[in-house]
């Protein structure tokens, strides 16, 4: 129980760490929002000496948002949306059972009632941001580090990047990894490219930045809440159920990447009525960070330490102890993770579990006295 509550209270010192290593973030020292940066600044001057893109595939600009399809398709584009060729690209929640959970677009002010639901229901996220909404909302970034999720870039103004020069997609990722880190120290490493936008050229510049794309495991997963309101709730409610049975009637052998929005009250309200769909499949639920078991989630060079991957929220296996049911409580019979294996509480590994009642009296206990070390620190 006291190695629970330790490692708990570490991993939280950590968090908190990393929100109070932050700057102040003043809107007129960052580009127009909601607009592609130029890159004649002293800043994106100054980024593009730091990388060498010599050698990056000499690939025609596309155009339109989302760009439309060339026909016949460019030889060695590798263009994902179009051909669906992914490259290395992650597409797919690397632990069996998972879903992948991740949200794109924000923050929003509807950002906080989506965080109230994850808290409740104890499930951890990737919040793929958008610079122009990280100035905008700093304090709601800071939460979701504090409350164990995962952050992610979704670029600064959400063009696509394949109607982009390479200098203009370094100005995109460089301006939001840096507001995120003034809002919380940590430096950006995993990306989503709006529409999902990618191809070689692309992947290219994002590896001299050191970032790894990650799309969502095809049309299936994509929710379609972006279509709200042309689409009912009621239609993406129906989709969705349905990739979630064929995927259990599947093998399960890897998780999914889904596409959802944290972007208005409307996707946000949708979101908590698809969550508990895969919570009663007994389907686990993680962030990009988990499903990847990346103990280090942020590239170094951050102000602030390096939080562990917070953890998978456990599918309801018969009745396991430490598993999230809907409306957050904790079942008390032996634990089965994914796939019937079972599951022991490894905070540095990023996958969180539980085997015992004890355990359980522990992490309520910690997370007790880490909220009044949170309401201390944060003060």
């Amino acid at each position: 129980m006291v190695k629970i509550f330790v490692s708990s209270l570490s991993v939280f010192l950590l968090t908190i760490a990393a929100v109070r290593a932050q700057t102040p973030i003043v809107i007129a020292d960052y580009p127009t929002i909601n607009e592609v940066p130029p890159i004649n600044s002293p800043e994106v001057q100054a980024w593009l000496k730091e990388i060498d893109l010599t050698g990056a595939p000499d690939l025609p600009l596309h155009k339109g948002a989302p760009p439309e399809c060339p026909n016949p398709p460019i030889p060695d584009e590798c263009y994902w949306t179009c051909d669906g060729c992914a490259g290395d690209d992650i597409t797919a929640c690397a632990a069996p059972n998972t879903w992948g959970l991740t949200f794109d677009d924000g923050p929003s002010t509807a950002t906080p009632t989506l965080l109230n639901f994850l808290k409740t229901n104890k499930v951890t996220a990737s919040f793929f941001l958008i610079g122009s909404n990280v100035i905008q909302y700093p304090e709601t970034v800071k939460r979701e580090v504090t409350e164990g999720h995962h952050l992610a870039s979704h670029t600064w103004s959400h063009h696509a990047l394949t109607t982009l020069s390479n200098e203009q997609i370094v100005a995109e990722m460089k301006w939001t990894e840096k507001a995120v880190m003034a809002a919380t120290g940590l430096r950006l490493k995993y990306m989503r490219p709006p529409y999902g936008d990618i191809n070689n050229r692309v992947r290219f510049v994002l590896k001299k930045l050191g970032y790894i794309p990650v799309d969502w495991t095809g049309d299936e997963f994509d929710t379609n809440d972006w279509r709200m309101p042309t689409m009912s709730e009621d239609t993406v409610i129906e989709t969705f159920t349905k990739s979630l049975d064929a995927y259990v009637a599947s093998p399960k052998t890897k998780g999914f990447y889904c596409l959802e929005h944290d972007v208005n009250a409307g996707t946000v309200a949708v979101a908590q009525k698809l969550i508990p769909l895969g919570i009663t499949r007994k389907i686990n639920i993680a962030s990009v960070a988990a499903c990847e078991s990346d103990a280090q989630p942020y590239q170094l060079g951050g102000t602030a330490p390096m939080p562990s991957a917070n953890g998978t929220t456990p599918a309801p296996t018969g009745a396991p102890t430490g598993a999230t049911s809907v409306g957050g409580s904790t079942p008390s019979s032996p634990a089965g993770g994914a796939d019937g294996a079972k599951v022991t509480p490894t905070v540095s590994a990023g996958k969180t579990g539980s085997n015992g009642a004890g355990q359980v009296a522990a992490a309520g206990i910690s997370s007790a006295v880490l909220a009044m070390v949170a309401g201390a620190m944060l003060a």
